[in-house]
């Protein structure tokens, strides 16, 4: 009986084994904030990448709807969210990152997310969808001097897409659902300052996002394509188990399952 026992219990672990979602190390080297919107209520902004950078709506009733992953916020056209400024914020090297889903091109800068600031003007990083275009915008300033591009693929479509602007000092490349859209060599480093980053809403431009945000990233390093496509196949979820060399252990079980995923 002992060893039918044994037998059995051996047999259940390795079928449990088998059978449990697989556990995922994400590279977290240069992880800044990761802001899932999931909160589905409330006024905070929680920053889940463990940095503390946690946000707030500052103007607006944006709703908190159903989004790519779990939870995201609905921007009406005049709703803001805004992380304080600080010095992790400050960028010369940046990935920034969301799923979006935008009906059409509304008559305003879509604003996705933008480090901004009014006087003097700056820009260290930021995505957009096109006033005109409908195209994903990604610019920055230096020396109060632009650097703007504009992607080549219409994303303001009503469906989702992830977005992703890198910049590694020389090349800016901007993807769209885990390809390279567009790229450019301004070679040079984005202009930092001391105000908020800027989330779905921002009111110094009157740049106004209409339409769905979800897990907004940001790296303080240019990602891999590679590393891009991984944040679209899984999304970004994290526990609070950061493991040695830079390894943040993500579990879909019981956090944000894939079977919660919204096509």
């Amino acid at each position: 009986m002992y060893k039918v026992l044994t037998f059995l219990t051996l047999s259940l672990l390795v079928l449990i084994h088998f059978m449990a979602p697989p556990i995922v190390a994400l590279d977290t080297d240069g992880l800044v904030g990761v802001w899932l919107l999931d909160e589905g209520k409330g006024e905070a902004v929680k920053d889940s990448s463990g940095n503390g950078l946690d946000g707030k709506i500052a103007q607006g009733k944006p709703k908190w709807v159903k989004g790519k992953f779990d939870g995201a916020m609905e921007f009406g056209g005049s709703d803001m969210v805004t992380v304080d400024d600080d010095d992790a914020l400050d960028l010369s090297e940046f990935t920034i990152a969301a799923w979006i889903n935008i009906p059409k091109v509304s008559g305003a800068w879509q604003i996705i997310a933008s480090k901004e600031n009014r006087n003097p003007t700056g820009r260290n990083y930021g995505l957009f969808g096109h006033i005109n275009t409908g195209v994903i915008h990604y610019s920055f300033t230096t020396n109060s001097g632009w650097k703007s591009f504009d992607a080549k693929t219409v994303a303001t479509d009503g469906d989702w897409h992830h977005v992703a602007g890198t910049y590694d000092g020389s090349d800016f490349k901007f993807y769209l659902d885990g390809g390279i859209d567009a790229e450019v060599s301004p070679g040079t480093k984005p202009d930092t300052h001391d105000n908020f980053l800027f989330i779905g809403g921002c009111d110094i431009g009157n740049y106004w996002m209409t339409g769905v945000i979800d897990e907004v990233v940001l790296y303080d390093r240019a990602l891999s394509e590679q590393e891009i496509n991984e944040l679209i196949e899984d999304g970004m979820v994290v526990t609070l188990d950061v493991q040695p060399g830079g390894k943040l252990v993500t579990t879909w079980s019981g956090i944000k399952a894939r079977s919660t995923r919204n096509n």
